[in-house]
């Protein structure tokens, strides 16, 4: 089984190295082949990649910098049409040795032709890689009605198959929330989705990255409420699922179209989107997440 790495980078040559070489000492046997789009980054990062590009397995491209969402789908648009198996990667992260192993065992027993996603869940760790916690684990369950709202396991864990690349080239959103949360939107839609909760990378958290194990849950509902309140990017969440009908639509399962339609369809007044709001078919893992999309949907605010 064959599998190609796709790493975005920009402006990030402090912990680059760290990542390259965990992403060619992994242990599985097919061995790893690594493309990576750097961004237009303007510190040593190009730099760095030149470095690393004399290794076989590693082909760099170098473009103009477009932002990380838009810079992983030119990846998966580039990427290897021989590969059975894609990963994605970000720059500052370090993988177990046995990451790509793990996850490949795990999607070889989805049928080839059936679009398969991995994901799984993260070690915190702080700058010098010391161990800080674990991300939470999705214990609602994944599903349409999950992906809708939420991508409960992160970009940089993401592995997919053939089918899932096919399922995706071509039909890239201009308005997605990100380019992980597409994938899973889509993948939820019409194949399988695969969760690991034994953690196989190494995730550096930055800032409000460790925001859930540090403060209390009074602090924790007034930083998510002003979050809330300020985010300019929640009109995403129901462009991105405008975007996912008008592509997609036709293909759905009635039981899927049915979902969609119910959750774009009922904001159009404020009577349905209170009774939406109150069953909320759509749901998030976290229940201070749920109370807060309750509210989000009822005063149209996705």
């Amino acid at each position: 089984m064959s599998i190609q790495i796709l790493l975005s980078t920009y402006n990030g040559e402090l912990y680059l190295k760290p990542l390259l070489d965990s992403l060619l000492a992994q242990d599985y046997s097919g061995g790893v082949n690594i493309l990576v789009r750097d961004d237009g980054s303007t510190d040593r990062t190009r730099a760095v990649l030149r470095e690393y590009a004399t290794v076989k397995n590693i082909e760099v491209l170098t473009a103009e910098h477009c932002g990380f969402v838009e810079s992983f789908f030119s990846l998966i648009a580039q990427a290897s049409g021989t590969a059975e198996y894609f990963a994605l990667c970000d720059q500052d992260d370090v993988w177990h040795g046995d990451k790509v192993s793990r996850a490949l065992e795990l999607l070889s027993s989805c049928p080839p032709e059936i679009p398969a996603l991995y994901g799984s869940r993260l070690s915190l760790v702080d700058k010098e890689l010391a161990l800080l916690g674990y991300s939470g684990l999705p214990k609602k369950g994944l599903s349409f009605r999950n992906a809708l709202v939420e991508c409960p396991a992160p970009g940089c864990t993401l592995v997919f198959n053939r089918a899932a690349r096919q399922l995706l080239v071509g039909k890239f959103p201009k308005r997605a929330w990100t380019h992980d949360m597409w994938i899973y939107l889509v993948v939820s839609a019409f194949g399988t989705i695969l969760y690991d909760p034994e953690p196989k990378i190494l995730y550096r958290t930055h800032g409000a990255n460790t925001i859930g194990m540090t403060v209390g849950m009074r602090d924790l509902w007034k930083i998510k409420i002003t979050r809330f309140l300020k985010d300019a990017k929640l009109h995403l969440l129901i462009k991105q699922a405008e975007e996912f009908r008008s592509i997609y639509g036709p293909s759905l399962s009635n039981e899927h179209r049915k979902i969609l339609d119910r959750f774009l369809d009922s904001r159009r007044r404020l009577w349905s989107r209170l009774c939406y709001a109150a069953s909320c078919e759509v749901y998030r893992q976290s229940t201070v997440d749920q109370c807060i999309l309750r509210a989000r949907i009822a005063f149209d605010c996705l």
